[in-house]
């Protein structure tokens, strides 16, 4: 164990109680958001990054970046205790599909796959959330530098939803936070309140391809936080790529668990929305 000061259980929400932050990194524009966000609010960063999965830029947007291979868990938290450094976000995703790429995991990897009661997110990220805890490094809410990217209930288009749109919208939020509740996939694609395709392991983005080349023009995609939330990690993510392939897809709308979802680049993804006469509301 280290000797550093044992971290506090209780939730950070006072950025100036943050005096270095350690970034795991993922793939996607989330890190390098955080990294700008915590320099804007002058917090050192120290990133960690995966090798063909971290996007390269985020090396010149930290103060300090390691580099790791998928499954060196024990050499991550070493760095950690080497840096001095006891707070923490994960941000980025990691495909699930990683979990059976793994040619490579140190004893540590092994011990904490042991742990797992199965291969659910929630039961992976859980477990290893756990074992950073108690190597009294503290993993926090990883929305904590971005609350202005999380919209609120409401219309964000101008474009209203039809009443079928709604019932459409309603009828996918339903079966959406009860698959969510299972940890299978945080969304939903319907259509004329029929199920189109279920989120699983390919994401967001392969789910909406998939839906419109099953179900054509008018689908709707609903995309929603898990029932208990933990929003250190997993928390729902939407962007300028989820209006793209929503778009190629001819769909009608997308539906998100407002207050509860990290939307990035929204006046991009609304304009192109517009655009293309699709609804965006938060539910």
């Amino acid at each position: 164990m280290s000797s550093l000061a044992l971290s506090s259980n209780l939730p950070i929400t006072d950025l100036s109680q943050i005096d270095r932050l350690g970034l795991i990194a993922g793939e996607g524009a989330f890190p390098l958001l955080i990294a700008r966000a915590a320099r804007d609010f002058a917090v050192p960063v120290t990133a960690f990054g995966l090798r063909g999965v971290t996007p390269p830029e985020l090396e010149s947007e930290v103060n300090n970046m390691h580099w790791l291979e998928m499954g060196q868990f024990d050499r991550l938290i070493r760095l950690f205790h080497e840096d001095g450094i006891s707070k923490t976000i994960m941000a980025g995703r990691i495909k699930h599909t990683s979990i059976f790429q793994l040619v490579k995991i140190d004893r540590r990897g092994l011990k904490l796959m042991a742990r797992m009661l199965n291969k659910k997110a929630n039961s992976v990220l859980g477990v290893f959330t756990s074992e950073l805890e108690s190597e009294n490094i503290q993993v926090l809410d990883s929305t904590l530098f971005l609350k202005n990217c999380m919209p609120p209930k409401g219309l964000l288009t101008r474009r209203r939803p039809s009443k079928e749109i709604e019932r459409d919208i309603q009828f996918g939020f339903d079966l959406a936070k009860q698959i969510a509740g299972l940890d299978v996939g945080q969304t939903v694609v319907v259509k004329g309140q029929t199920v189109v395709a279920v989120e699983a392991m390919e994401g967001t983005d392969a789910t909406i391809e998939r839906a419109g080349e099953i179900a054509g023009k008018g689908i709707v995609v609903v995309k929603v936080s898990k029932p208990q939330q933990d929003r250190r990690f997993d928390v729902p993510v939407l962007g300028l790529t989820t209006i793209k392939k929503l778009a190629r897809a001819r769909g009608a709308a997308l539906a998100f668990s407002g207050d509860e979802t990290l939307f990035f680049d929204q006046r991009e993804a609304i304009a192109l929305a517009e655009e293309n006469k699709i609804t965006i509301v938060g539910v």
